[in-house]
């Protein structure tokens, strides 16, 4: 089974070979036929793209739903399924997926959504172009709202994106039910999340579950207790959350940061 590293090489491959130098040069579906997949609109049920491929056969059938929107999700829709291809997941089966299947970032489950959802991100938003627009930048949604417009990317990949890439002590979190669904770090966040932590109080994170508080996007940075995140760190000290309220996901995602 390709690993992270592999999914990475082998989007940086593609890149590198269609001389990709703007964001806009990323046009996924041109991309997807210059690597053998021929990308149809409709003809699903249950699902929101198919993959369709027989080893030595082009090109292969890429399906993707029709009324899939905002682009970003779209384009990551795509450039999922050709991470599937280009990995060599499932040969001569039909490899169908969800909202599930591009929000799962968790390594230790369903290893080549993962897997996927890596090749995706690195090829909609190539380190070469991405690392410039966020190192050195302040930790914020606003800056990742920011470059997801620039990319044509969700939120939830240009976070992950941006925390690989800005050089901060910070780390993206997903919750579910009032649980931790995953965490991503960056390299210098020295810290971990544990999946499946219960969200504390003096989380802004919870009031999304316990008080339905729609208008939690529109929050910025703010200390919390860093006790209240990390196990076996003091309530005295702190950390700095923002988080946003996925409502198609019903989940909140946490962009975290330790400012020194």
């Amino acid at each position: 089974m390709a690993d992270e590293w592999w999914a990475q090489v082998k989007a940086r491959e593609v890149i590198k070979s269609l001389k990709i130098n703007h964001p806009a040069d990323v046009s996924i579906e041109n991309i997807a036929w210059t690597q053998g997949a021929l990308v149809v609109e409709n003809g699903l049920r249950g699902c929101d793209a198919r993959l369709v491929y027989t080893p030595g056969v082009k090109p292969a059938i890429l399906r993707v739903k029709r009324s899939l929107s905002p682009a970003g999700k779209r384009r990551f829709a795509i450039a999922h399924e050709l991470g599937h291809l280009k990995l060599s997941h499932n040969p001569g089966r039909p490899t169908e997926c969800a909202e599930r299947e591009f929000h799962s970032w968790y390594k230790d489950q369903r290893g080549q959504e993962v897997e996927a959802n890596i090749f995706a991100a690195e090829l909609l938003m190539p380190e070469s172009l991405f690392a410039p627009r966020s190192q050195n930048s302040v930790p914020s949604f606003e800056t990742i709202e920011s470059l997801a417009s620039d990319f044509q990317t969700t939120l939830t990949a240009t976070a992950i994106r941006y925390v690989q890439l800005c050089g901060q002590k910070c780390a993206v979190v997903s919750s579910q039910a009032g649980e931790v669904s995953w965490c991503w770090p960056s390299p210098k966040f020295h810290h971990w999340i544990n999946r499946g932590k219960k969200l504390r109080g003096n989380t802004y994170a919870v009031d999304f579950f316990e008080k339905g508080i729609a208008t939690q996007q529109m929050q910025e940075m703010q200390d919390v207790p860093i006790g209240s995140w990390i196990e076996g760190e003091a309530l005295s000290d702190s950390i700095r959350e923002q988080s946003r309220a996925l409502f198609s996901y019903n989940s909140v995602i946490t962009l975290l940061w330790i400012e020194h």
